[in-house]
């Protein structure tokens, strides 16, 4: 292995051991995945905060996977395209527990350095999400761009008029 795709294999490991973690809900290794000031938008700096967002994930979803679509890294920055599929039994996007499945295609973009992980952005299809679970578009529409709305962590407060 060059010294070039280094960084690429470990960064890479690092994010499909991120999701394993997700999968199994064993989080003991997330600390050492990722940096102490770890950031994530909309959550609290580090690890404890990526680890809170894992666990309500899970509750929300019973026989929650996250299935690995496609994985690309250049340098430090590693690319997932993943399924998340699940049975929503909690609270998820505001929504209440339907027993309906889930079935959403996400993309998540992290940035390493010093040998872990140290950003994450992602992109998700909420509103396939939202119709998955029965809500009509034009009431998510009302729901989530009404001037002043915020979900729980002000996900859509930077989109609200």
């Amino acid at each position: 292995m060059s010294d070039r795709s280094a960084p690429n294999s470990r960064y890479k490991n690092l994010v499909l051991a991120l999701n394993h973690a997700f999968n199994t809900g064993d989080l003991s290794t997330v600390d050492d995945l990722l940096t102490p000031d770890f950031a994530e938008r909309d959550m609290p700096p580090g690890p404890e905060g990526y680890k809170t967002a894992i666990r309500e994930l899970r509750a929300a979803l019973a026989e929650p996977r996250s299935e690995v679509l496609g994985l690309v890294a250049e340098g430090s920055t590693v690319v997932l395209r993943v399924r998340l599929t699940g049975v929503h039994v909690g609270e998820i996007v505001g929504v209440a527990p339907t027993r309906r499945q889930v079935d959403v295609e996400q993309i998540h973009f992290y940035e390493g350095r010093d040998g872990r992980l140290a950003t994450h952005h992602y992109i998700r299809d909420d509103l396939a999400l939202l119709g998955q679970l029965g809500v009509r578009s034009d009431v998510t529409a009302t729901m989530y761009l009404r001037p002043g709305h915020q979900t729980k962590y002000g996900h859509m407060a930077r989109y609200a008029g």
